[in-house]
């Protein structure tokens, strides 16, 4: 995992990698080849001490579409 602090207008140069980014600065935080690198800026719970710093996104490539994660809650 690579940290930086980038506009996401620059996303296109991390093609094929996991991108963390901080909804509110709307910045690309770290930059991994897999999301269970950057999980610690995107694991975590709302309002609580562990809260999530930032939504997980991979960069697709030229020649691939949008990548969808599916998230679902875990049970008890």
């Amino acid at each position: 995992m690579k940290k930086v602090n980038l506009s996401t207008k620059y996303m296109g140069k991390f093609a094929g990698k996991w991108v963390a980014i901080n909804p509110n600065t709307d910045r690309i935080i770290a930059v991994a080849e897999t999301l269970k690198e950057i999980s610690p800026f995107v694991a975590g719970k709302v309002n609580e001490k562990d809260e999530i710093k930032a939504a997980a996104f991979k960069v697709p490539r030229k020649d691939e579409g949008p990548y969808v994660l599916k998230v679902t809650k875990r049970s008890k």
